[in-house]
């Protein structure tokens, strides 16, 4: 005899392995949230399981959380002492009901409740690993080490666009006595989108080379979306940032690790303007005091100056006028010695021109003795030489027609007339 086959349609058959499923008790299960997808009524997240430098998931469990349900859950984490954000990346520990979805034959579990101590306790551990690596790479104190300007008035500023923190932080400053430039580039500030806008906010900001600082701030708000500036990427673009970075993120209590790299922490955005305001303040009232300083020192200077200015002139008048007494001395010896020199040089004139004058009277007189010497001497030469005197002394002249002296017999030819002088008068002859 054959057995008879008992068989089931797909419906019946999902609908018993639907019973079976969901006669499996609730668990807690423990993983990092992959994916939230929120609808009208439903709200389906996956959480897995993952090995240490493997980005693929060991393992996923689809689930799903009706709306209200949801919202309940958010609210208790929300309004924790310490309070987080549901988003992704987050370790959380669910109660959940296995159940499967018998038009597809999909197997999902129901968010009943959360563990919001096991996700603070993992948010700890990320936050304090966060931490000691940043301390480990000298990253705390790298942005602090930078030097703050003396006058930070051209302030770079990342904030939500127009929020109560640019109104509260713009307001201050404006109100303060100092002319702050302020060049803002808005970024999210809350929710998954904090991170990357709040990087390429800075970004931007590092392109301008004039600004001297740079501010981050938002207001109060929920303290869950202050889990943003946890971001390790934020944490490091800050503490590498090239100018100083200050943070007014949150109420007086709240501290992010963003906080921590930064070069000042401030409690809110009104006390990050403050403290801008301070610091131009402090040295503007160190300006003015130097400028004071300088004032009276330049006074005291200058009246010391003219002090030793004044006793240098007097002494240089004393030593002026007795230079000028001892100059007056010398040139009324020298006038005495001049007179005195004169007088012998005169008087040694004189005598020279009286014995010059003596020896001119005595000098003419022999001068025109000599020149008569020779005056006689010429005469009596002339005379000689007169033929007249030749003549007296029984000489004879002959002279030729043209009554020239013949002095020899080459000058005289045959028939020549020639007149021959005496003492006592002439006689005529021809040559022959």
């Amino acid at each position: 005899m054959e057995t008879e086959n008992k068989s089931y349609t797909v419906t019946q058959y999902m609908r018993a392995l639907k019973q079976k499923v969901e006669s499996t008790p609730a668990v807690w299960v423990r993983g990092v949230i992959t994916q939230i997808n929120e609808k009208a009524r439903v709200v389906y997240l996956s959480i897995a399981d993952f090995e240490e430098g493997n980005v693929n998931p060991l393992a996923t469990v689809p689930l799903y959380c009706y709306s209200a349900k949801f919202a309940a859950i958010r609210a208790k984490v929300e309004n924790y002492p310490q309070p987080f954000t549901l988003k992704e990346q987050l370790k959380v520990s669910f109660l959940i009901k296995a159940d499967l979805y018998v038009p597809y034959g999909k197997l999902q579990a129901q968010i009943l409740d959360i563990d919001p101590v096991y996700t603070l306790g993992e948010l700890a551990l990320t936050k304090s690993a966060i931490l000691k690596r940043l301390a480990l790479e000298g990253l705390l104190e790298k942005n602090k080490a930078l030097t703050l300007a003396d006058v930070p008035i051209r302030v770079g500023l990342i904030t939500g666009e127009g929020t109560a923190a640019y109104k509260d932080f713009t307001t201050k400053l404006a109100e303060s006595p100092f002319a702050f430039k302020v060049k803002t580039a808005y970024a999210k500030m809350q929710g998954a989108d904090t991170e990357p806008t709040v990087l390429a906010a800075l970004e931007e900001l590092a392109k301008d080379s004039e600004l001297d600082v740079v501010c981050i701030i938002r207001g109060g708000g929920s303290k869950t979306d202050l889990n943003f500036f946890d971001s390790e990427a934020l944490c490091r673009a800050v503490a590498n940032f090239p100018l100083p970075v200050f943070t007014g993120i949150g109420h007086e209590i709240d501290r992010s690790l963003l906080d921590e790299v930064a070069y000042q922490s401030c409690i809110t955005p009104t006390d990050t303007a403050k403290r801008l305001i301070d610091r131009v303040a402090d040295n503007w009232n160190r300006m003015l005091s130097l400028a004071q300083n300088i004032a009276l020192q330049t006074k005291e200077t200058l009246v010391t100056v003219n002090r030793d200015l004044t006793n240098k002139g007097n002494r240089l008048q004393q030593k002026v006028n007795a230079l000028i007494q001892k100059e007056a001395m010398k040139l009324s010896l020298y006038k005495g010695n001049l007179q005195k020199d004169l007088q012998f040089i005169f008087r040694g004139e004189r005598e020279r021109i009286a014995r010059d004058t003596e020896g001119l009277h005595q000098g003419s007189r022999k001068i025109l003795d000599l020149e008569k010497s020779k005056f006689n001497l010429i005469e009596l030469r002339v005379k000689s030489a007169d033929p007249e005197t030749t003549l007296s002394k029984g000489y004879t002249l002959t002279l030729d027609a043209n009554g020239k002296f013949i002095r020899n017999k080459n000058q005289l030819k045959p028939g020549d007339t020639l007149t021959t002088r005496f003492k006592d008068g002439s006689i005529q002859s021809v040559v022959k």
